[in-house]
Protein backbone atom coordinates (compact mmCIF):
# COMPACT_ATOMS: atom_id res chain seq x y z
CA UNK A 1 0.00 0.00 0.00
CA UNK A 2 1.24 3.17 -1.07
CA UNK A 3 1.55 6.31 1.51
CA UNK A 4 -1.51 7.85 0.07
CA UNK A 5 -3.59 4.77 0.03
CA UNK A 6 -2.12 4.76 3.75
CA UNK A 7 -3.18 8.19 4.34
CA UNK A 8 -6.55 7.97 2.89
CA UNK A 9 -6.95 4.57 4.54
CA UNK A 10 -6.46 6.53 7.97
CA UNK A 11 -9.07 8.91 7.17
CA UNK A 12 -11.50 6.81 6.83
CA UNK A 13 -10.79 4.63 9.54
CA UNK A 14 -10.11 7.32 12.10
CA UNK A 15 -13.48 9.33 10.45
CA UNK A 16 -11.64 12.68 10.13
CA UNK A 17 -13.07 15.25 8.28
CA UNK A 18 -10.96 17.98 6.79
CA UNK A 19 -8.86 18.86 3.29
CA UNK A 20 -6.07 17.76 1.83
CA UNK A 21 -3.22 20.42 1.87
CA UNK A 22 -0.05 19.46 -0.50
CA UNK A 23 2.92 22.08 -0.31
CA UNK A 24 5.62 21.44 -2.89
CA UNK A 25 3.47 19.72 -6.11
CA UNK A 26 6.21 19.30 -8.89
CA UNK A 27 5.01 17.75 -11.57
CA UNK A 28 1.73 16.33 -9.68
CA UNK A 29 2.39 12.66 -9.68
CA UNK A 30 1.88 13.07 -5.42
CA UNK A 31 -1.74 14.73 -6.26
CA UNK A 32 -2.41 12.05 -8.79
CA UNK A 33 -1.91 9.46 -5.86
CA UNK A 34 -3.59 11.52 -3.43
CA UNK A 35 -7.20 11.63 -5.36
CA UNK A 36 -6.84 8.15 -6.87
CA UNK A 37 -6.45 6.98 -3.40
CA UNK A 38 -9.50 8.98 -2.09
CA UNK A 39 -11.60 7.73 -4.86
CA UNK A 40 -10.24 4.18 -3.51
CA UNK A 41 -11.21 4.09 -0.12
CA UNK A 42 -14.15 6.84 0.24
CA UNK A 43 -13.03 9.32 1.84
CA UNK A 44 -15.59 12.05 0.43
CA UNK A 45 -14.52 13.96 3.83
CA UNK A 46 -12.31 16.73 1.65
CA UNK A 47 -14.29 19.34 -0.15
CA UNK A 48 -11.28 20.52 -2.16
CA UNK A 49 -7.46 19.64 -2.54
CA UNK A 50 -5.17 22.81 -2.14
CA UNK A 51 -1.76 22.55 -4.14
CA UNK A 52 0.36 24.74 -3.60
CA UNK A 53 3.25 25.42 -5.92
CA UNK A 54 5.69 28.76 -6.78
CA UNK A 55 5.98 26.26 -10.50
CA UNK A 56 9.38 27.86 -10.67
CA UNK A 57 10.96 25.21 -9.18
CA UNK A 58 13.08 25.49 -5.55
CA UNK A 59 13.78 28.97 -4.45
CA UNK A 60 17.75 30.00 -3.49
CA UNK A 61 18.83 28.06 -1.46
CA UNK A 62 20.44 29.71 1.67
CA UNK A 63 21.28 29.00 5.22
CA UNK A 64 22.48 25.58 6.08
CA UNK A 65 21.23 23.90 3.86
CA UNK A 66 22.91 25.19 0.96
CA UNK A 67 26.18 23.70 2.07
CA UNK A 68 24.90 20.24 1.16
CA UNK A 69 24.62 19.80 -2.69
CA UNK A 70 21.69 17.47 -2.63
CA UNK A 71 18.91 20.50 -3.75
CA UNK A 72 19.47 22.76 -6.32
CA UNK A 73 17.90 26.34 -7.40
CA UNK A 74 15.55 25.38 -9.69
CA UNK A 75 15.04 22.17 -9.50
CA UNK A 76 11.16 20.47 -9.82
CA UNK A 77 10.16 23.25 -11.98
CA UNK A 78 6.66 22.50 -13.66
CA UNK A 79 4.00 24.53 -15.28
CA UNK A 80 0.95 24.55 -13.59
CA UNK A 81 -0.34 23.96 -16.96
CA UNK A 82 1.77 20.70 -17.10
CA UNK A 83 0.59 19.78 -14.11
CA UNK A 84 -3.01 20.53 -15.02
CA UNK A 85 -2.29 18.19 -18.03
CA UNK A 86 -1.04 15.55 -16.01
CA UNK A 87 -4.08 15.12 -13.70
CA UNK A 88 -5.90 15.26 -16.80
CA UNK A 89 -4.33 12.20 -18.48
CA UNK A 90 -4.44 10.23 -15.11
CA UNK A 91 -8.38 10.94 -15.42
CA UNK A 92 -8.41 12.82 -11.88
CA UNK A 93 -8.88 16.46 -12.80
CA UNK A 94 -11.47 17.88 -11.08
CA UNK A 95 -11.46 21.93 -11.10
CA UNK A 96 -14.46 21.17 -8.46
CA UNK A 97 -12.34 20.14 -6.19
CA UNK A 98 -8.90 21.06 -7.00
CA UNK A 99 -7.43 24.22 -6.07
CA UNK A 100 -3.73 25.33 -7.21
CA UNK A 101 -2.02 28.36 -5.09
CA UNK A 102 0.85 29.84 -7.14
CA UNK A 103 3.81 31.56 -5.80
CA UNK A 104 6.64 31.50 -3.42
CA UNK A 105 5.29 31.15 -0.29
CA UNK A 106 6.69 34.04 1.31
CA UNK A 107 3.92 35.38 -0.91
CA UNK A 108 0.98 33.32 -0.85
CA UNK A 109 0.70 32.04 2.71
CA UNK A 110 -0.72 34.98 4.04
CA UNK A 111 -3.05 35.30 7.19
CA UNK A 112 -5.53 36.83 5.15
CA UNK A 113 -5.76 33.27 3.03
CA UNK A 114 -4.72 30.92 6.49
CA UNK A 115 -7.45 32.80 8.21
CA UNK A 116 -9.77 31.65 4.70
CA UNK A 117 -9.75 27.68 6.02
CA UNK A 118 -11.61 27.09 9.25
CA UNK A 119 -9.83 25.72 11.81
CA UNK A 120 -8.89 22.17 12.30
CA UNK A 121 -9.64 22.20 8.25
CA UNK A 122 -6.71 19.70 7.21
CA UNK A 123 -7.29 16.36 7.37
CA UNK A 124 -3.89 15.71 5.66
CA UNK A 125 -1.01 17.52 4.76
CA UNK A 126 1.75 16.35 1.97
CA UNK A 127 5.21 18.62 3.25
CA UNK A 128 7.45 17.90 -0.05
CA UNK A 129 9.02 21.42 0.64
CA UNK A 130 12.63 19.73 0.63
CA UNK A 131 14.19 22.61 2.48
CA UNK A 132 14.49 24.05 6.08
CA UNK A 133 13.03 27.41 5.08
CA UNK A 134 9.93 26.64 3.17
CA UNK A 135 8.98 23.98 5.30
CA UNK A 136 8.93 26.47 8.51
CA UNK A 137 6.49 28.86 6.54
CA UNK A 138 4.39 25.89 5.45
CA UNK A 139 4.53 24.69 9.41
CA UNK A 140 3.31 28.27 10.48
CA UNK A 141 0.67 28.24 7.97
CA UNK A 142 -0.70 24.98 8.93
CA UNK A 143 -0.29 25.30 12.37
CA UNK A 144 -4.37 26.27 13.24
CA UNK A 145 -5.44 24.24 10.34
CA UNK A 146 -4.36 21.37 12.07
CA UNK A 147 -6.52 19.07 14.66
CA UNK A 148 -5.98 15.85 16.63
CA UNK A 149 -5.34 12.73 14.18
CA UNK A 150 -4.18 15.20 11.22
CA UNK A 151 -1.86 13.04 9.41
CA UNK A 152 1.36 15.10 7.83
CA UNK A 153 3.57 13.42 5.43
CA UNK A 154 6.87 15.05 4.88
CA UNK A 155 8.61 13.39 1.70
CA UNK A 156 12.23 14.98 2.02
CA UNK A 157 12.32 13.72 6.60
CA UNK A 158 15.63 11.96 5.76
CA UNK A 159 17.21 14.18 3.32
CA UNK A 160 20.31 15.92 4.04
CA UNK A 161 21.63 12.60 5.54
CA UNK A 162 19.16 12.48 7.88
CA UNK A 163 20.61 15.71 10.03
CA UNK A 164 18.06 17.80 12.40
CA UNK A 165 20.14 20.63 12.11
CA UNK A 166 19.00 20.60 7.99
CA UNK A 167 15.81 20.83 6.31
CA UNK A 168 12.58 19.80 6.86
CA UNK A 169 13.64 17.62 10.18
CA UNK A 170 15.07 20.93 11.56
CA UNK A 171 11.88 23.36 10.93
CA UNK A 172 10.01 20.26 12.23
CA UNK A 173 12.18 20.32 15.61
CA UNK A 174 11.93 24.05 15.70
CA UNK A 175 8.13 24.01 15.34
CA UNK A 176 7.61 21.88 18.29
CA UNK A 177 9.81 23.52 20.83
CA UNK A 178 7.72 26.68 20.20
CA UNK A 179 5.12 27.72 23.79
CA UNK A 180 2.61 28.96 20.91
CA UNK A 181 2.37 25.67 19.12
CA UNK A 182 -0.06 23.41 21.06
CA UNK A 183 0.73 20.22 18.48
CA UNK A 184 3.14 17.55 19.20
CA UNK A 185 3.71 14.55 16.38
CA UNK A 186 3.87 10.71 16.79
CA UNK A 187 5.39 8.85 13.96
CA UNK A 188 3.32 6.63 11.97
CA UNK A 189 4.95 5.87 8.99
CA UNK A 190 8.16 5.55 7.09
CA UNK A 191 7.91 5.44 2.83
CA UNK A 192 10.15 5.47 0.32
CA UNK A 193 14.37 6.33 1.21
CA UNK A 194 13.24 9.70 2.69
CA UNK A 195 9.88 9.94 3.77
CA UNK A 196 8.17 10.16 6.92
CA UNK A 197 4.13 10.54 8.34
CA UNK A 198 2.95 11.29 11.65
CA UNK A 199 0.16 11.86 13.31
CA UNK A 200 -0.47 14.97 15.36
CA UNK A 201 -1.98 15.12 18.28
CA UNK A 202 -2.16 17.76 21.48
CA UNK A 203 1.04 18.79 23.22
CA UNK A 204 0.51 16.59 26.69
Amino acid sequence: MDVHSLAAFWVRESKMEGDYFEFGVASGRSAVSAIRAARLYGWNAPSRFHLFDSFQGLPAIEGLDAASEQFKEGDFAYSRESVIEHLERRGVWNPARIQFYEGWFSDTLTGWLQSSFPAGSAAIVHIDCDLYESTRQVLDFVTPLLQPGTLILFDDWNCFRGSNAQGERRAVLEWIAREDVPWSLEHYVSYGWSGAGFIVDMKG
